[in-house]
C-alpha cells in the first residue's frame, strides 16, 4: 500500500482546488474556503480484500478541509491545484481554461517516477463563492512496484467560501 502514498497528495489536489485559469466574468473570491470530498467508488484491482476494504472505509467518508485562497492564488489558482500546500507542480499538466463562465472542466495528468501517475477530471459548476463537481481520479503505481497497480476513485466535491482569511491572510490548510 506504500505505492499509493500518492493518494493523500491526490486528495489534497481536491482540497487545494480553489479555481482554475479563468475565462468569462465569473471568478472565485479570495478568502477562506471549506471543501468537502466524498468518494463513492473506490476500485483497487488486485489488492488484498483487507487493503481494499480499509481504503474504502477511509476514503468513502466525507473529508472536509478549510484553506485560505490568497489574492495571488485567485489570480493563478492552477498552482493550487497542481501543488497544494506550496509543493512543486513539476510533472503536472492541465488543459487550458478549466474554469470558465461558471463551468468546471478540469482535465490533468501528473507524473512522478517515485509515486506513480495520476489522471484527474473534475466537471461541474462554480460561482464566486461556491463550487460543486464530480471528480474522477485514476492513479497508477510506479513500474516494478509489488501489489495493486492502480486505484480508481469517483466522487463529489463541494466547496464554499466561508469568509475572510485569518489575520495576515496567510495561506494554510486545516482538516475538519
Amino acid at each position: 500500500m506504500k505505492k499509493f502514498a500518492l493518494l493523500a497528495p491526490c486528495t489534497a489536489l481536491l482540497f487545494g482546488c480553489s479555481g482554475g485559469l479563468f475565462g468569462g466574468d465569473v471568478s472565485l473570491q479570495p478568502g477562506q474556503w471549506e471543501t468537502t470530498v466524498q468518494f463513492t467508488t473506490i476500485d483497487m484491482p488486485g489488492a488484498p480484500p483487507g487493503a481494499a476494504e480499509a481504503m474504502r472505509a477511509m476514503m468513502g467518508q466525507p473529508q472536509t478541509r478549510s484553506s485560505c485562497l490568497t489574492p495571488e492564488q485567485a489570480a493563478n489558482p492552477a498552482g493550487s491545484i497542481a501543488a497544494p500546500g506550496g509543493g512543486d507542480n513539476a510533472g503536472c499538466q492541465f488543459e487550458p481554461n478549466p474554469f470558465a463562465n461558471g463551468t468546471i472542466n478540469l482535465r490533468g495528468t501528473c507524473t512522478n517516477p517515485q509515486r506513480g501517475n495520476l489522471q484527474m477530471t473534475m466537471t461541474g459548476n462554480y460561482t464566486a463563492t461556491t463550487m460543486e463537481a464530480t471528480v474522477n481520479q485514476t492513479m497508477s503505481a510506479p513500474p516494478n512496484t509489488p501489489g495493486p497497480q492502480s486505484i480508481r476513485l469517483e466522487g463529489r466535491m463541494t466547496a464554499r467560501r466561508t469568509g475572510d482569511c485569518p489575520a495576515g491572510g496567510a495561506a494554510g490548510n486545516s482538516a475538519g
